[in-house]
C-alpha cells in the first residue's frame, strides 16, 4: 500500500524549502534540457497559441497538421488570469461543463459537447478524480481533445465519450530555480504553495511541488480544507535515454454541499436564503483520498525508431456524508407546502488501479511523404467496492395496499410509501425556517458494492503528409471492455412479506451484471491546407464504453458512440484557431427499465450536434486576445422514461456559451514587468434534470487581474465577479440541483523567487 502522508509532514515540508515556478532573466523552462528525440519536458510557448499536441496523436505533431479539435492551454494563460482552479482554466476552452470546486470529488462530472468527458494526468485516466483534482500548483499545460479520443485513450470504463482533458504535470529542468508564495483571499482563502527544481547532477533531475488551501464559502457552514505534493525524478543520459518517476499525495476535506433545489431557488412560490446548507452544521466531513506512483521510460532507437512505457499504480478513496434531499420540490404536503424529506446518507467507496501504457514510433520519409506510425497497446484494471447507507421509513398499511397489487409511481407523497420505491427519507425539514437533526450514521457500513473496470487493447496509427498540403490520418484500434458490478438488489417481495409479518425492514439481495465486448474501433481523418495559414479538416471515429453501477433486465450491452466532425484550422502566426460542426451519436444508453424498480435498459438514445470556434490573437507583443463560443445540441433521441422523452436536453448543458479574454503587457510602455488582463464569460439557461422541468439562468461574469513580476518577486491581485451579478447555476449532484453564484471574490498572491 502507498504511504500516506500526513498534513504535518506536508506543512514541514513547505516552510523548509525555497521555490520557484519561473525565472525573468534566463532560468526560465525554455532551457529544459532536450533530447535529441525525447524532450524533458515540452517546449514552451510564446503567448497562448500552443502550436503543437502531444495527447492527440502521442506524437507531438503540429495542430494544424491534425484532423481534430483541440485546445492546449499554457501555464502562462492561468498565471496571467490567476486561476485558482482547473475548472476556472477550462472554461477558456469551448463546449466544457466543469466540475464544481465545492462539489465532493468522489465522481468526475466534466462534460464536452453535452457527454461526460475524462480527465487524464498525464496520460492516465483519473476516473473518479479524487483528491485535490482542482490544484493547479503542479500544472505544466492542460490539453483538450473534442470527440471520442477511442483509438488511444481507453482506461477506466473504456473510451471517452465527449472528449478527453489531460492535464500534464511540471517536469525537472536542468537548470536550479525555486519560489515559495501564498495566495489570499475572499471567505477566508488561504493558499500557501512551493516548487522546487533541483538538479542533483547533468543526468539526475529532481523537482517537487505542493500546495495547502483553506478556504470557506458564501454558503453557511462549508469550509474547505485540501492538499497535494508531487515529487518527481528524472534520471537521462541527455542522448537517447530518460526515466521519469513521479508521485502524487493529494487529500481533500469538506462537509458535502449538496446545492439547493430547483424549488425555492428558479422556480416556486417561496424563496429559500442562497447561502443555506441543507445539513446539520455538524455534519461530519466527507473525505477523498489518491495516492499515486507512476513512471515513463523514453527511449530513441536510432533515427527511425523511438519507444515510450508507461505504469502506474494507484490507490484513492471517498467517505461522502450527507444529510440528503429527496428531489427538486418539497415531497412533505402533510407537515407544509416548503417542507422536504431530509435523509442521512453515506457513500464509503476505495479503489485501486493498475495501467500499463505502450508505444513505438516511426518517423519517415517515403518519396513525397512524410511519415509517422505509431504502434500501440494498453491495459488498465480499476477494482473499486464500497458500500451505499441511507435512512429509511415503513409503514405497515401503506405496505400492505402495496401488496394487494397497487402500485403508485411516480414517487408518492408520503414518506413511507417514497421509502418502498427506492426514495427514502428521514426527518421532513422546512428549508425556509429549518431546523436539522444531527447526523447520525445510517445502515451496517459493510462492503456490498463491487466493480471491477478491464479495458486493454491494441492500436495502429498512421499519419501521413504529402507534398506538404495534404495531411492523413488513419487508425484502428482492437478493444476490449469488461465490467464486471454486483451490488445490492431490493427484494420486493420478500420486503413486503416482512411487512405484512410486521417486520418493516428492506431486504436486499446481492445481484451481478457483467459487461464485456471486443470491438474494432476506427479513426479517419484530413487536414488540408489551402494556403500557408488556413486548413481545413473532417474527421470520424467510433468509440465503446462500459457500464458500470448498474443492474440490467436481460444482457447489457457497452455504450457506442459515433462522431463526424468537420472544420477550418487557423494560423497567421498572430492568429491561431479553429471553427468546427459535429454531430454525436450515442446508442445502448442506460434507461430506467419501466417494468422494474430496480433495473435498467440498454437501450438509450442521444445526440448532440453543434458549433465551435476557439481562436488566439498576438494583436501586439504587448497585447494578446484569446476568445471561444460554443453552440451545443444535446438532446435525448429515444424516450428513457415517461418523463424523459426524445427532444428533452441533456440536463446541465447550456446551448450557448463564450469566453473573451485580453491580456496587455507595460513594458512597451516602459513600465517592466506589469501587465494587466480583463475577461468575460456567458453562457445560456441550462436544464437542471433530464425531464427538463426546472431551469437554470443564464447569465454573465467579468473578471480581471493585475500582475507584477521581477526577477526575484510576483505579485498578482485577480477579481472574480467584478459586478457582482446574482444567479443561479446548474450543480451536478444527484439528479441535478441548483447552486448560487459565489459572490465578488478577490485573491492576492505574492512568492519569491531564486
Amino acid at each position: 500500500m502507498i504511504k500516506k502522508l500526513t498534513l504535518s509532514t506536508l506543512l514541514l515540508c513547505s516552510s523548509q524549502v525555497v521555490l520557484a515556478e519561473d525565472t525573468v532573466n534566463g532560468a526560465t523552462e525554455a532551457n529544459a534540457t532536450q533530447l535529441d528525440s525525447i524532450q524533458v519536458r515540452a517546449t514552451q510557448e510564446t503567448g497562448y497559441a500552443v502550436k503543437n499536441s502531444s495527447s492527440a496523436t502521442k506524437t507531438d505533431t503540429p495542430i494544424k497538421e491534425i484532423p481534430q479539435s483541440i485546445q492546449v492551454l499554457p501555464r502562462q494563460l492561468m498565471d496571467d488570469q490567476q486561476n485558482v482552479t482547473v475548472g476556472e482554466a477550462l472554461k477558456n476552452v469551448s463546449g466544457v461543463v466543469t466540475n464544481d470546486a465545492f462539489s465532493t470529488p468522489s465522481f468526475e462530472a466534466t462534460k464536452i459537447r453535452g457527454f461526460k468527458a475524462e480527465q487524464l494526468l498525464d496520460g492516465f485516466t483519473q476516473y473518479y478524480n479524487s483528491g485535490d483534482r482542482e490544484s493547479l500548483v503542479n500544472v505544466q499545460k492542460i490539453e483538450v481533445l473534442k470527440g471520442s479520443n477511442a483509438v488511444l485513450f481507453s482506461g477506466g470504463s473504456g473510451s471517452p465519450v465527449g472528449g478527453v482533458v489531460n492535464i500534464t504535470s511540471k517536469l525537472p529542468q536542468a537548470n536550479a530555480f525555486g519560489e515559495l508564495g501564498v495566495k489570499v483571499g475572499t471567505d477566508s482563502f488561504v493558499q500557501p504553495f512551493f516548487d522546487i527544481n533541483q538538479p542533483i547532477n547533468d543526468n539526475v533531475l529532481f523537482r517537487i511541488t505542493g500546495e495547502y488551501t483553506r478556504a470557506d464559502s458564501n454558503t453557511d457552514v462549508v469550509e474547505q480544507k485540501r492538499y497535494n505534493i508531487n515529487p518527481v525524478i528524472t534520471f537521462t543520459n541527455n542522448e537517447t535515454t530518460s526515466l521519469t518517476l513521479q508521485g502524487k499525495v493529494s487529500r481533500w476535506r469538506q462537509q458535502d454541499y449538496q446545492g439547493l433545489p430547483a424549488t425555492g431557488t428558479v422556480a416556486g412560490n417561496f424563496k429559500l436564503k442562497s447561502k443555506l446548507f441543507i445539513g446539520d452544521k455538524g455534519l461530519p466531513d466527507s473525505t477523498t483520498e489518491f495516492d499515486g506512483i507512476w513512471a515513463t521510460l523514453d527511449h530513441k532507437l536510432n533515427d527511425v525508431w523511438s519507444f515510450n512505457v508507461k505504469g502506474r499504480y494507484a490507490e484513492s478513496e471517498f467517505d461522502q456524508k450527507a444529510q440528503a434531499l429527496s428531489g427538486n420540490s418539497p415531497d412533505r404536503a402533510d407537515i407544509s407546502p416548503t417542507s422536504f424529506s431530509i435523509y442521512n446518507t453515506q457513500l464509503f467507496q476505495e479503489q485501486t488501479e493498475k495501467t500499463i501504457l505502450a508505444n513505438a514510433t516511426a518517423k519517415f520519409d517515403w518519396g513525397a511523404t512524410k511519415n509517422t506510425v505509431l504502434l500501440g497497446a494498453d491495459y488498465s484494471k480499476f477494482k473499486d467496492k464500497g458500500f451505499i447507507d441511507l435512512d429509511a421509513a415503513f409503514d405497515a398499511d401503506t405496505l400492505k395496499v402495496l401488496a394487494a397489487g397497487a402500485l403508485v409511481f411516480p414517487a408518492p407523497a408520503d414518506c413511507a410509501t417514497a421509502a418502498l420505491f427506492s426514495f427514502p427519507c428521514s426527518t421532513p425539514v422546512d428549508l425556509t425556517n429549518p431546523s436539522f437533526t444531527p447526523y447520525s450514521k445510517p445502515g451496517a457500513g459493510v462492503n456490498n458494492n463491487f466493480v471491477t473496470n478491464t479495458t486493454y487493447g491494441a492500436y495502429a496509427q498512421w499519419q501521413s503528409t504529402i507534398a506538404d498540403r495534404l495531411h492523413l490520418l488513419a487508425s484502428l484500434r482492437q478493444a476490449h471492455v469488461e465490467i464486471d458490478f454486483t451490488g445490492p438488489e431490493l427484494d420486493m417481495t420478500a420486503t413486503i412479506n416482512n411487512a405484512l409479518l410486521g417486520n418493516f425492514v428492506s431486504v436486499y439481495q446481492q445481484a451481478n451484471a457483467n459487461t464485456e465486448k471486443n470491438k474494432l474501433l476506427p479513426r479517419v481523418g484530413t487536414v488540408f491546407d489551402v494556403t500557408d495559414s488556413i486548413s481545413v479538416f473532417a474527421n470520424y471515429s467510433e468509440g465503446l464504453r462500459g457500464q458500470p453501477f448498474a443492474l440490467f433486465s436481460g444482457t447489457p450491452k457497452p455504450e457506442e458512440t459515433r462522431q463526424r466532425e468537420a472544420g477550418i484550422k487557423v494560423d497567421t502566426g498572430n492568429l491561431t484557431g479553429q471553427l468546427a460542426i459535429y454531430h454525436i451519436d450515442r446508442s445502448n444508453v442506460a434507461i430506467s427499465d419501466p417494468a422494474s424498480l430496480t433495473r435498467s435498459l440498454t437501450n438509450g438514445e442521444q445526440r448532440s450536434r453543434g458549433f465551435e470556434t476557439d481562436l488566439t490573437w498576438q494583436a501586439t507583443p504587448s497585447l494578446k486576445f484569446l476568445g471561444n463560443y460554443a453552440y451545443t445540441d444535446a438532446e435525448f433521441t429515444k424516450n428513457a422514461s415517461t418523463t424523459v422523452v426524445s427532444g428533452n436536453q441533456l440536463q446541465g448543458v447550456p446551448k450557448n456559451s463564450a469566453r473573451l479574454w485580453a491580456n496587455y503587457n507595460f513594458a512597451s510602455l516602459g513600465v517592466s514587468g506589469l501587465s494587466a488582463g480583463l475577461g468575460a464569460y456567458w453562457q445560456s439557461e441550462a436544464y437542471v434534470d433530464n425531464a427538463n422541468t426546472f431551469k437554470a439562468d443564464s447569465y454573465h461574469t467579468i473578471d480581471a487581474a493585475i500582475n507584477y513580476q521581477t526577477a526575484r518577486y510576483n505579485v498578482g491581485l485577480t477579481v472574480k465577479n467584478l459586478t457582482n451579478e446574482d444567479y443561479y447555476q446548474f450543480y451536478n449532484y444527484l439528479g441535478g440541483r441548483i447552486a448560487p453564484d459565489n459572490g465578488t471574490q478577490a485573491y492576492l498572491s505574492v512568492s519569491m523567487k531564486y
